[in-house]
């Protein structure tokens, strides 16, 4: 397996597995900031599983669908500001690591997607 491939199959795992959590988290209060289940709670599980299955789909070809980490790159940018921002505002607990976990994802999909297409372009 070549490097650019390792790399791309990484991203879209973890981003993946991360999905898969949300999926879960999703449906507990307290990690949500609620006292109960609210609709959109239900409405954020459906969208976070749907993507991880998406990125596992995008694993099957992994050059090919390269393309697949820019929206996760969006998705994620804008999950973890959100995140941060109610955070700040005392509605959940903030998390460093969770912080930390965000900005190496960001930066780890970024590099591979990087990486394959000037590898791509070079071949």
């Amino acid at each position: 397996m070549t490097t650019p491939v390792l790399l791309l199959r990484l991203s879209y795992w973890i981003a993946a597995i991360a999905d898969f959590v949300i999926a879960i988290l999703a449906w507990i209060p307290e990690k949500m900031g609620t006292t109960e289940i609210a609709y959109p709670m239900g409405l954020a599980s459906v969208i976070a599983f749907s993507w991880g299955v998406l990125l596992l789909i995008a694993d099957r070809k992994p050059i090919e669908r390269r393309w697949m980490l820019l929206p996760t790159i969006l998705v994620v940018t804008l999950i973890t500001i959100v995140r941060t921002r109610f955070s700040l505002d005392g509605a959940i607990e903030f998390s460093l690591p969770l912080l930390f976990f965000a900005i190496a994802l960001i930066i780890l999909m970024a590099y591979s997607y990087y990486y394959a297409s000037k590898h791509e372009r070079n071949s």
